[in-house]
């Protein structure tokens, strides 16, 4: 199977910024693909609508925000959210990339 990873043109500028971080999204975000196609080819779980609700997943120090669409084989990247980890082990946003 080819799975698609898409983003959106602000979330695009930062994963092209960034390669490392690019290539580490695009693992996680095609392992979640190819699980969840997996799950609905097994039909022991009805996705119908799993497209219409943004997830996330922490990858490195970013939070991803994306959402999945199984009839594309496809994810889109809609926001990252960048954080850092301060003193005390406080996780705080240093950066936060909105998309359209």
């Amino acid at each position: 199977m080819v799975y698609r990873i898409e983003a959106n043109v602000a979330a695009s500028n930062v994963l092209s910024a960034e390669p490392a971080l690019r290539q580490r999204v695009e693992e996680v975000l095609t392992g979640i693909l190819e699980t969840a196609d997996e799950i609905r080819r097994l039909g022991e779980h009805d996705l119908s609508g799993i497209g219409s609700h943004p997830m996330r997943v922490r990858v490195a120090n970013c939070v991803v925000w994306y959402t999945l669409d199984l009839e594309r084989l496809s994810a889109k990247v809609l926001l990252i959210d960048r954080t850092d980890h301060r003193a005390g082990g406080e996780s705080s946003q240093v950066a936060r990339i909105h998309g359209t």
